[in-house]
C-alpha cells in the first residue's frame, strides 16, 4: 500500500498481482485469471472494496476506519451478549417466582389473605373466591392483564413478552387485597 492510495486502487492492485500469481502457476490468460480470483470470497470482497462507497477514500483513512468500526461492532455485540444474557436471568427469575407463586395459591393462600368476611359479606363468597383460585392454580392458570381486561395463561405457556400484562394482575390483585383489609380495618374506628 502506497501513502495516499486509494481504497480502489489498493484492491486493483491486490486483486492484479492474485491474478498474475494465479497466470503464473497455471499458464491460463490474464483475464481469466481474474475472473476466478474474482469468484472467491475474498475477490468478491476486494471487488465491492473496489467499486463500493469507500473507492475513492485513501486506504491508510479506510483501515482506520474500518478498525474503529470493528471495534465498535464488537463492543455492540458483547453489550448486545449482555443484554441477552441479562434478559434470559430475569425471566428464570421470574419464572421461578410465578411457580412458588403458583405453590402458594395451591395451598389456600388467598383464604389466609381474605381472612374474615367484611361485615354484610357472606362467607360462602368469600370459601367460592378462595376455592376459585386455589382450583386454577391446580391447573396451572395464571392472570394476565392487559387493556384493562383480565384472561388467563397455562404457566408453561407464559412468554417474556408477557411479563408485563402478569405484573398489571399482580398490583391489581394487591391493590384489592389491601383496599379489602383497608376498608375492615376502617370499620373497626369509632367515630367520635
Amino acid at each position: 500500500m502506497h501513502k495516499n492510495q486509494r481504497v480502489a486502487d489498493m484492491a486493483v492492485d491486490i486483486l492484479a498481482r492474485q491474478a498474475g500469481d494465479r497466470t503464473k502457476r497455471t499458464g491460463v490468460p490474464f483475464e481469466d485469471a481474474l475472473k476466478v480470483v474474482l469468484e472467491t470470497e475474498a475477490g468478491r470482497q476486494l471487488g465491492e472494496l473496489r467499486d463500493g462507497p469507500h473507492r475513492n477514500e485513501t486506504a491508510d483513512q479506510w483501515q482506520e476506519d474500518l478498525v474503529r468500526d470493528r471495534a465498535q461492532e464488537r463492543k455492540q455485540g458483547r453489550a448486545e451478549e449482555r443484554r441477552q444474557e441479562q434478559d434470559a436471568a430475569a425471566w428464570e427469575h421470574f419464572m421461578q417466582a410465578e411457580l412458588r407463586e403458583l405453590e402458594l395459591r395451591k395451598g389456600g393462600q388467598l383464604a389466609t389473605l381474605l381472612s374474615e368476611p367484611l361485615p354484610g359479606e357472606p362467607p360462602a363468597a368469600l370459601e367460592r373466591l378462595a376455592s376459585e383460585d386455589r382450583r386454577q392454580a391446580e391447573e396451572g392458570l395464571v392472570a394476565l392483564t392487559s387493556g384493562g381486561k383480565v384472561f388467563y395463561k397455562h404457566i408453561d405457556e407464559l412468554s417474556p413478552e408477557d411479563m408485563p400484562a402478569r405484573g398489571a394482575a399482580n398490583r391489581a390483585r394487591s391493590t384489592w387485597l389491601k383496599e379489602r383489609q383497608d376498608g375492615w380495618l376502617g370499620r373497626g374506628e369509632v367515630s367520635s
